[in-house]
């Protein structure tokens, strides 16, 4: 292999080329950084030998490697290069193969599904029962809409390792895709038997429960996550919204009446607290939340949008146009999908007054 770099100095000599950062690549992808477990595996491969070799030299005297020789990872090249220097799956008996789920992940987040299912298919050649490879296949088919395809790799997950959770939650997703509501809540009753934690999966267990018009059930769903969670606004509101459909009045204003006497911790929880506190007018409560959650959280356009309906209630309307132009410049496709909110709570004249077209 042709010399890139060479290093020397007194006794201390190395030879880089460009084998080198493939073999780090080798060594924390398949190996989670173990030089000892890839060496017992491939050291009797020459060229691997001596690139762990240098490798072993350079962290002993000058740096330690990591991803910033290698990133990013081509998969399609490094298998490749595995072919080249003659190393089989069969040489690696002391693997993890954790590295290689999330670099098939990393490929699925970023749409590259061919690749993500080719690193799947080399994971499965080494461990053919490696249930988080079926999970992720599965889930990655029912997210491309290959929705039936992909129930068959999840059920084989589930049939290899029956505590892995994913595999339920996709498996609820797929049949919910399919309209069958049924199956839908068996797998994410199931899932929620094993990662009660898991809060997610509640709201859309009782989305399923609603679709199958059991509203009943779909109430004690969300009972059992205020149980786990007393302050979750979002659970509340679901709860208000059922009890509504169900035409029960008065147990929807207690859901209502429950939001009010909280503030919201979870940004998935502002919005929906913040309506239920503007419509009851509590115009300056709203206020000094959000501007405690301003400086606190990422979704700082969410809540300049929500900001500025307590301010023109409020008579603060410079402020409220000076958010207005704000979003209106960096963000406008955002202004545009929450207008309804200023519909709701404003007058023409008010939103008039402010430029809100």
């Amino acid at each position: 292999m042709k010399e890139l770099i060479r290093i020397k100095d007194g006794s201390f000599d190395v030879v880089i080329t460009l084998n080198t950062p493939l073999v780090v690549i080798i060594r924390d992808l398949f190996y989670e950084g173990d030089w000892e477990a890839m060496e017992e595996d491939l050291g009797r491969n020459k060229t691997l030998k001596s690139e762990m070799e240098t490798c072993r030299k350079i962290e002993e005297y000058l740096v330690q490697l990591g991803e910033e020789v290698y990133e990013p990872v081509s998969f399609p090249e490094l298998k490749e290069w595995l072919n080249e220097v003659g190393i089989k799956t069969s040489d690696m008996n002391h693997i993890s193969l954790n590295g290689l789920y999330d670099l098939a992940l990393d490929y699925a987040d970023r749409g590259l599904y061919d690749t993500a299912h080719e690193i799947i298919s080399f994971m499965l050649d080494f461990d053919p029962h490696y249930a988080p490879a079926y999970e992720l296949k599965g889930s990655l088919l029912i997210e491309q809409g290959r929705v039936e395809e992909g129930l068959v790799y999840l059920d084989k997950a589930i049939d290899i390792d029956p505590w892995l959770i994913e595999a339920y939650s996709s498996l609820g997703e797929g049949y919910y895709n399919l309209g069958e509501y049924e199956k839908a809540t068996y797998y994410w009753e199931k899932e929620i038997e094993k990662a009660p934690e898991n809060k997610l999966t509640y709201f859309m267990l009782a989305e399923a429960y609603e679709k199958l018009g059991n509203h009943q059930r779909a109430i004690n769903t969300l009972s059992r996550l205020l149980h786990r969670d007393p302050d979750s606004v979002l659970a509340l509101y679901e709860m208000k919204e059922i009890y509504e459909e169900m035409g029960d009045k008065k147990r929807a204003e207690e859901m209502e009446d429950r939001i009010a006497s909280i503030e919201p911790k979870y940004s998935s929880d502002i919005e929906v607290w913040a309506k239920v506190m503007l419509r009851r007018g509590e115009y300056e409560k709203v206020l000094k939340v959000l501007e405690e959650k301003l400086s606190s959280t990422k979704l700082n356009t969410h809540i300049k949008l929500l900001l500025i309906v307590p301010y023109i209630k409020l008579g603060m309307k410079d402020k409220a146009k000076e958010i207005i132009e704000e979003i209106k410049d960096n963000n406008m496709w955002y202004y545009y999908g929450k207008k309804e909110l200023f519909g709701e709570f404003l007058s023409e004249e008010e939103m008039a007054e402010c430029g809100i077209s």
